[in-house]
């Protein structure tokens, strides 16, 4: 049983060592390229399951043997794939080209996450992750939810973990500043 098990830890650290270096790799590739704020709105959400044109497998269909005979298998609670076509009204951080931008993701554990919406948003992508808030406007600023938002170029849209809704602007003052 220990050489069972200790078979199994000799692979699972092999497995995990890679899979540690496949999502940096991509992560510092996709990272500076793609970083936006913007708001808009949505015109299209899309999902489709894994292994659809557009939406790789996360694991492969069967385990894999090794010559010490352990085996690989892998378990994810990646679900599979969502984008999200959004009509872009103004650009805060980064670049668009064009009049939309399509940000995409996987469903996860809970399901897909962007919005059906057609009220207007704030959607950010930070290395390849995306957030979104509803963006509600008074007096001329644009507001949003920092429960939803939880930060902007890597600060916090609520320092303090409140919950009530804080203007756009001073929280990309506070990006300008870094604090």
């Amino acid at each position: 049983m220990k050489q069972l098990i200790a078979t199994f830890e000799k692979g699972k650290k092999m497995t995990c060592f890679r899979l540690i270096a496949a999502v940096a790799l991509g992560a510092c590739s996709l990272a500076s390229a793609q970083d936006v704020l913007l708001t808009g709105h949505v015109q299209r959400v899309s999902l489709q399951p894994p292994g659809a044109e557009n939406c790789p497998p996360v694991c492969p269909a069967i385990s894999t043997a090794h010559p010490d005979g352990s085996s690989t298998v892998c378990v994810s609670n990646a679900g599979g794939c969502q984008s999200m076509e959004v009509k872009v009204d103004r650009v805060y951080l980064g670049k668009v080209d064009g009049e939309t931008r399509q940000f995409n993701s996987r469903t996860g554990e809970w399901g897909p996450s962007f919005p059906a919406t057609g009220e207007q948003i704030v959607v950010s992508e930070e290395a390849g992750k995306v957030s979104w808030s509803p963006a509600s406007e008074r007096d001329g600023k644009v507001f949003i939810d920092p429960k939803r938002l939880r930060s902007i170029g890597g600060i916090p849209t609520s320092p303090k973990g409140d919950s009530q809704p804080v203007a756009l602007d001073v929280v990309l003052a506070r990006v300008s500043t870094g604090h």
